[in-house]
């Protein structure tokens, strides 16, 4: 597309068609990632034909449920409820009584696994995040702040 025009001719463009034809990919990624899937023997990353890497892809094992990841993943949910119930008009400061004690009980759970996991482990700044999170709503809703005004 070329604008064209000159100070008394402001505005007016013409399009041009394409010089040349769009180039077509070729479908040979799609055909290479088939077969890399389908291979089942071999290493992990083998030079393949032309420098290329073969890569095989193993399934990952779901995590045990008693793992300090699954337990504070679920600690999450639990205060994730907790920012949609207290969002929610409809559920009373009263009603929420009762997940605000489960806070408190997954806190307290929790807090010894923070020693225990070790330092620069990203999980442990997620659990630490977490515990100062949950202690400073604990403490809004003991306080009163939600109260209507």
């Amino acid at each position: 597309m070329k604008i064209q025009g000159n100070s008394d001719m402001l505005g007016r463009v013409r399009v041009e068609p394409p010089t040349s034809a769009p180039a077509v990919a070729p479908s040979g990624f799609g055909e290479i990632l088939k077969n890399s899937l389908n291979q089942a023997s071999g290493p992990a990353a083998a030079s393949a034909p032309g420098g290329a890497l073969r890569v095989q892809f193993k399934s990952v094992e779901p995590a045990p449920t008693d793992s300090v990841a699954a337990r504070v993943e679920g600690f999450l949910e639990l205060m994730d409820e907790y920012r949609s119930k207290l969002a929610d008009p409809r559920v009373s400061l009263k009603g929420l009584d009762p997940l605000v004690r489960s806070l408190e009980q997954g806190r307290d759970a929790l807090t010894p696994l923070a020693g225990s996991l070790p330092e620069g482990d990203g999980l442990k700044d997620i659990l630490n995040r977490t515990l100062v999170t949950t202690e400073a709503e604990i403490m809004r809703f003991r306080r009163g702040d939600y109260l209507p005004a």
